[in-house]
């Protein structure tokens, strides 16, 4: 009986621990490499201005370089983050929007995914319905 109850106390304290955050919203910066070696900067400065207000974590290497912003703010969108100011260099300082690529709210992206995957799934049904239709009202001999 005890290693049951210390079972379950350990699954739920396990699994309360490592949940995700349901309120976290995620944002995909990317950045045109050639743009930001005419300004002389890197994804991992730009990454110094935003890491005090959000998580963030930079990529670059052979593919193009950009940032991951994850915030708990719900009422924060890519426009919004598009108008914080980061630091290019020592001497430069501009919007993210103006040195960004693109801003992709990963959230959104995966909501229109799931949507586009649906009504994909339910145009197959209505499709493999169709068919099965025709094969059944062929006579056998």
């Amino acid at each position: 009986m005890k290693n049951i109850l210390l079972t379950l106390f350990l699954f739920s304290f396990f699994s309360l621990g490592f949940a995700k955050n349901p309120n976290e919203k995620t944002f995909l910066i990317i950045f045109d490499k050639a743009e930001l070696k005419n300004n002389k900067t890197s994804p991992e400065y730009i990454e110094l201005s935003l890491m005090n207000l959000f998580d963030t974590k930079s990529y670059s290497g052979n593919s193009d370089a950009a940032i991951i912003i994850k915030t708990t703010q719900e009422k924060i969108d890519k426009c919004l983050i598009g108008d914080y100011i980061v630091r290019l260099n020592q001497t430069t300082i501009t919007t993210l929007n103006d040195v960004a690529f693109q801003i992709i709210d990963l959230d959104q992206s995966k909501g229109i995914y799931q949507a586009f995957l649906s009504s994909i799934e339910g145009k197959v049904e209505k499709s493999s319905k169709k068919s099965n239709k025709f094969f059944k009202s062929v006579p056998t001999p």
